[in-house]
């Protein structure tokens, strides 16, 4: 497997002239990794995919990191593509958010475009499944610990 370069950033999300390998190096002190995500909504359903064992088969928005010299919007378009096999999606950037508990930068996307996920193929070296959630149904999974903290802060912050 090929080591993932990232690049570094800092807490006002400024890119730092530092990079990191993903899975080997530690991020240093003062230093963030960004990541992208994005919340497709569908009938007052949002879109959840469901990861492989590695990830202890939770639930998580699409996306990913930002590798390095990769814009936001390009990590996103590029996860979506890897992960799910979607291509040309419009989506609205909602915000870029510093994750309290540890050292990410999430930028958070929207979308509204009506998606048949019956036609999605998945990376399955990565994700299980996906399917569609209503606000309780997250929120439920949320409290079962169905969600790590990341996706879950994201989803409290823009679902509640």
């Amino acid at each position: 497997m090929e080591h993932e370069i990232l690049d570094l950033y800092d807490d006002n999300f400024n890119k730092l002239d530092k990079t990191i390998i993903r899975r080997v190096d530690e991020i240093p002190e003062g230093a963030n990794i960004m990541q992208s995500y994005i919340l497709i909504k569908n009938n007052n359903k949002i879109l959840l995919e469901q990861f492989t064992e590695r990830n202890n088969y939770k639930w998580g928005l699409p996306g990913g990191h930002v590798k390095a010299k990769e814009t936001p919007e390009q990590a996103l378009n590029r996860e979506l593509k890897e992960e799910l096999n979607i291509t040309n999606i419009l989506y609205n950037k909602i915000e870029t958010i510093k994750f309290p508990y540890n050292k990410y930068i999430f930028n958070v996307y929207y979308s509204k475009e009506k998606m048949n996920i019956n036609k999605s193929k998945l990376q399955k070296e990565e994700i299980v499944q996906i399917k569609w959630f209503s606000k309780e149904e997250i929120n439920t999974l949320i409290k079962e610990e169905q969600i790590p903290r990341g996706y879950a802060y994201i989803l409290n912050k823009y679902l509640n």
